[in-house]
């Protein structure tokens, strides 16, 4: 099948601003980009009216609630809903019912994904068993079966010790770290961050300092262990600060 978009602002590595002209497909594959470009005898001809075609997107951080909550979503329905959104491979994170926190889970996982998504389906994997934040999970396994990312997302890694030493095992494997950041015992079950917001509402939200220390701390385990660490959820002046000081010190690896 050859298709033909016109009149569409291409979004491109090899230009910095969105471009007007269009794309020619032919096979799946991108024959052409241009102005003015002819249609081929028998092409399909969309005429984008200015909207934006881009490469699909990568999304490394989703929640399909398969396997136990499957009345809310399904890893085959999660799929679509990313497809729609122009995203055509995900990693999910591994805070499901069983938790992925083990190479069963894991396995589990990756068959569902290959028999009912239509886009690669990879997963996260577990620090600890259960996300509990005492025991490590079964890294080896889970590793052997492609994972690369630990977390466990939906709550702190508790206990600082058992991430460092989960780092310090890991990263000889090549496998990277990202942390939810969040103190429970301050963050609480709240709606929305503590500020004005929450002041004009009545509601009590959850301070900046939740987030701004376990940041600092995971990063300063990842310096100590040498590891690659994502901070996720970033919401503070102060935790991107954090961040940045980080960075530009160089001598550890944060994203």
């Amino acid at each position: 099948m050859t298709l033909l978009i016109t009149n569409a602002r291409i979004a491109s590595e090899d230009s910095p601003a969105l471009t007007e002209g269009d794309v020619l497909i032919s096979s799946g594959k991108i024959e052409k980009i241009g102005k003015g470009l002819t249609a081929p005898e028998g092409a399909k001809v969309i005429d984008a009216k200015g909207r934006i075609v881009m490469p699909a997107m990568f999304d490394a951080h989703v929640h399909f609630r398969e396997p136990g909550f499957e009345a809310k979503e399904t890893i085959a329905t999660g799929a679509e809903s990313a497809i729609n959104g122009g995203i055509t491979g995900v990693v999910m994170m591994p805070n499901t019912s069983p938790a992925i926190d083990s190479a069963t889970v894991v396995a589990n996982v990756l068959d569902i994904g290959k028999r009912t998504a239509r886009i690669p389906i990879y997963t996260s994997g577990c620090v600890t068993i259960g996300r509990h934040g005492k025991e490590l999970a079964g890294i080896d396994g889970m590793r052997a079966l492609g994972v690369t990312m630990l977390t466990d997302d939906g709550d702190t890694t508790g206990d600082p010790a058992v991430l460092l030493r989960a780092m310090q095992y890991a990263t000889e494997f090549g496998m990277f770290f990202a942390s939810h950041c969040e103190v429970p015992e301050l963050a609480g079950p709240r709606a929305l961050n503590e500020g004005a917001m929450s002041y004009r509402l009545g509601i009590k939200g959850s301070p900046a300092c939740a987030e701004e220390i376990i940041i600092d701390r995971d990063i300063r385990l990842a310096h100590a262990a040498g590891a690659h660490i994502h901070i996720q959820h970033v919401s503070s002046k102060l935790g991107m600060e954090t961040i940045r000081w980080w960075k530009q010190r160089g001598d550890v690896k944060v994203t």
